[in-house]
This record gives C-alpha cells, structure tokens and sequence, in this order.
C-alpha cells in the first residue's frame, strides 16, 4: 500500500468534522447552476435528458456553461439522478451533492419541471450558505452534532416548499425529500461526505 493509499485509509477511521468553510466553497459552486435550472427551460430540458441517458459528456459541458472555472474531483449519474464531488484534504477527502430519485424506485427517469422546482426551492438555501459564514457554521454544527431539530430549523428558514417532506441527517450530511403532487415519484437532495478508497 502506497504511503498515499494508507493517508487515506487512516482518514476514514479519523471523527470527521464538517465545517462551515466547506458548505460556503460548494455553496458557491452550486448556486450559478441551481439559478441556471431554476431559470432556463431550454437549459434544464437538456440537463434532464442528459441524466436520464446517462451522458456524462454532455453533463460535463452543460455544467461548465452554468460554472465556468468550477473545480470538480468528479460527477456521476445513474440515470434517475446526478452528483457533484467536491475534493477537500484529509480527513474529508470527498464532500457530495447531488438529487435524484432513490434508487430501486425506477429506471430512467428524471422530470425536468420537478427538478426546475427543487433548484428554485433550495436557491435561498445555498445562497445563505455561500454568502453567510455564522449560517453554514450553524449548519455544520447542527449536522456535526446530529442536532436534528436545529438543522430543520436552519433549513426550513431558507427552504419554504410544501413540497419538502422531511430532512435527516445521513452520513455527516443532510438528507432533504421533496414529494410534488405532479409524480408518483420522492425526489432527495443530498449533502453527504464520500468515502473514497
């Protein structure tokens, strides 16, 4: 094992601590393509039909038209959803986020005017995020410290949607679950750490 590799092992077993810096630095990424969703038609029509086939090149090149410059270690699909990974140094390694629908539920499928709605709903959310550093500490330290009445709090000031259903801490992240009377289908928005080999 490389003295790399076994950094890496040694950093998942390390407590890990998200902080309130690391949502800012995703925030910011996040919001010019949540706006972009949010807004454009044409755009999030593509971006859909991307996710659902699959195509990673065409995801790639969409999202540098929403985010030129951004600084990804990675993003995946598995055709009902997608997610961006976010590089940090040990012990985090990898911080995600990404909506889908969960998987088991169904095959190809990813609706463009729910996920036009999820963008616009978490936008105040993210925004907060990138240009607040007493929220997205609070944010961290209610997540850090599996404080769940706190985060719910925290996001239900920014995140007024009926349509969000529940939010759970789930792998030192947060789990949002949005359900729209239009499909039959959950859609979650996911914020959690990546254990990477």
């Amino acid at each position: 094992m490389t003295r790399k590799a076994k950094k890496r092992a040694a950093s998942a077993n390390e407590p890990f601590r998200l902080t309130g810096p690391m949502l800012s630095h995703i925030a910011a990424t996040m919001v010019p393509f949540f706006k972009k969703i949010a807004v454009n038609y044409t755009y999030a029509l593509k971006w859909s039909k991307a996710v659902r086939t699959a195509d990673l090149d065409t995801l790639s090149a969409l999202f540098k038209l929403a985010v030129p410059g951004a600084k990804l270690n990675g993003f995946s699909t598995n055709a009902i959803g997608y997610f961006f990974d976010f590089d940090f140094p040990d012990p985090v390694l990898q911080y995600s986020v990404g909506t889908t629908i969960p998987p088991g539920t169904t095959q190809f499928t990813f609706s463009t005017p729910i996920h036009r709605a999820i963008a616009r709903a978490a936008l105040p959310f993210y925004r907060a995020l990138a240009s607040s550093s007493c929220y997205a500490a609070a944010v961290a330290a209610a997540i850090n410290g599996n404080k769940l009445t706190r985060l719910r709090i925290l996001l239900r000031q920014k995140i007024t949607a009926s349509a969000l259903k529940s939010i759970r801490i789930e792998f030192s992240g947060a789990a949002l679950s949005f359900k729209y009377s239009s499909s039959k289908f959950t859609y979650r928005h996911l914020l959690f750490r990546e254990i990477v080999g």
